[in-house]
């Protein structure tokens, strides 16, 4: 006989299961009566701590970084200075005294540049070592030719009768003259003129920055040490001949560069040889270029509307001769520090992404994770730009990537598995880390796209968080 009117006590079966929120607070754990949503808002909080925390070594390895990057370009910059520095070829230009010409003019000098200049330089490369750190240096034979045309002198307003023609001097500008291994004489046109070192900043100044960044005036070779030139005086000039052809060639040593001004009303410019990466700089880019198996060979054609400075002048204008240069760099393409510090950038990320699937994970399986067990976890996440960092040194950036990426994965599925005793929940960590350190490997590698692809897996991944915080109310009710 039933009686329906008496209590039931069953009842507690046909209810939902408890609410639950973490695994250091179930509820017949909670004696003190301390509110679960409270306890697990406290945790997300020291995540949220410790992940600040972990941004101290991180920007430790920042520094670490930076000044591995600063010894390398000062013993690159050591080593080209030994050698001999950037070689910048410029002229023949011809400095010409005149006399007062006007109670307003004193005199002065006049700069006469060549009518036409044909430069071809053939470069032989090599790389010298120091440590674990390299630079290129090169020998190259070099020839100049072309004709210097009195011209434009007439253009400037200055008789002729005016111009010390037995004064004038012929210059021509060498980036750095200890690389100067052999020269010919100077043949212009029926002499042949021996030139001599000498140093004339009103002609010739080469004050070119290195491609290298962040070097300060006091590292040997931050600053190109140029600005050193031959000349020679020639009593050959004469207002009764108004062209003079002209010939030299040269053996010159040099690093990270070579190049030419194009200084002749018509300029050909040719240079070629070998180089695994040759990068082509200044004010012109090639006119044509070809580089391929390690060889390269450009050339540019260019003429004087092309610049800023005319065929005679008063004055000076050796800065703007410069930086008029057709150049082509020869530094050896080191990018392990700048891909490392690109990806030191991504790492509260990464610190983040996985310290929210531990929690998941912790949830899911209802293991509790100490506070001391996620610092570990950072520590291990943050160490692996450490180790890519010192086996960039030694081993190419991706393969250093590859290995520093499975150290730290495989080590953490191992503490994982330890921790939650679940080999699934750690193996899915493990794919989870997989797929974000392989996700910031196709962003370094990329340049024009990296910060939209970025944008978007950072909104895919945020969406997907979301999502499983809404699938763990929805289990929960």
């Amino acid at each position: 006989m039933t009686n329906d009117n008496l209590p039931r006590t069953d009842i507690g079966s046909e209810l939902p299961p408890p609410l639950y929120n973490g695994p250091d607070f179930p509820e017949n754990d909670n004696p003190g009566g301390e509110k679960p949503n409270r306890t697990l808002g406290s945790k997300i909080l020291f995540i949220a701590l410790i992940s600040l925390v972990l941004l101290i070594p991180d920007f430790l390895i920042i520094a670490l970084v930076g000044d591995r990057e600063e010894a390398q370009n000062t013993t690159v910059a050591e080593i080209s200075s030994s050698w001999s520095g950037e070689q910048l070829i410029s002229g023949p230009i011809v400095t010409i005294p005149y006399d007062s010409i006007s109670p307003e003019d004193s005199g002065g000098k006049v700069r006469l540049l060549p009518e036409s200049f044909n430069f071809s330089a053939n470069v032989n490369s090599q790389t010298l070592h120091r440590g674990i750190y390299e630079s290129v240096v090169y020998n190259s034979e070099v020839s100049l030719s072309g004709a210097i045309s009195l011209a434009p002198l007439e253009s400037l307003g200055i008789p002729m009768s005016a111009y010390r023609f037995k004064e004038a001097t012929v210059t021509v500008g060498i980036g750095d003259l200890k690389g100067v291994e052999d020269i010919s004489p100077l043949t212009l046109g029926d002499r042949s003129l021996d030139l001599e070192g000498g140093r004339n900043l009103q002609v010739y100044a080469f004050s070119r920055i290195d491609e290298i960044e962040n070097l300060s005036d006091s590292h040997p070779g931050s600053r190109s040490a140029g600005s050193g030139c031959m000349e020679v005086q020639t009593g050959i000039f004469s207002p009764d001949s108004l062209r003079y052809p002209y010939s030299l060639t040269m053996k010159l040593r040099g690093s990270r560069s070579i190049g030419a001004t194009p200084i002749g009303r018509h300029n050909e410019i040719s240079i070629s040889g070998e180089c695994k990466s040759p990068s082509f700089t200044g004010m012109f880019l090639p006119s044509t270029r070809e580089v391929s198996d390690g060889q390269f060979k450009a050339s540019w054609t260019l003429n004087s509307i092309n610049r800023d400075y005319p065929q005679a002048f008063v004055g000076s204008r050796a800065a703007s001769i410069t930086a008029s240069a057709a150049i082509v760099d020869m530094l050896v393409p080191v990018d392990r520090y700048q891909k490392t510090d690109r990806a030191l950038k991504y790492a509260i990320v990464i610190v983040l992404l996985t310290f929210i699937a531990v929690l998941f994970a912790e949830i899911m399986t209802r293991q509790p994770i100490q506070l001391f067990q996620y610092l570990l976890i950072g520590l291990a996440l943050i160490l692996f730009y450490s180790l890519l960092l010192s086996l960039a040194e030694h081993i190419s950036f991706g393969l250093s990537y590859l290995i520093a990426a499975v150290m730290t994965i495989g080590l953490l599925f191992f503490y994982m598995k330890g921790v939650l005793q679940s080999l699934k929940v750690a193996s899915v960590i493990a794919g989870l880390l997989t797929v974000i350190y392989t996700f910031i490997y196709i962003l370094l590698c990329l340049e024009t796209y990296a910060l939209l692809t970025g944008s978007l897996g950072l909104f895919i991944a945020l969406a997907g968080i979301m999502y499983a915080t809404l699938r763990l109310r929805i289990t929960s009710r």
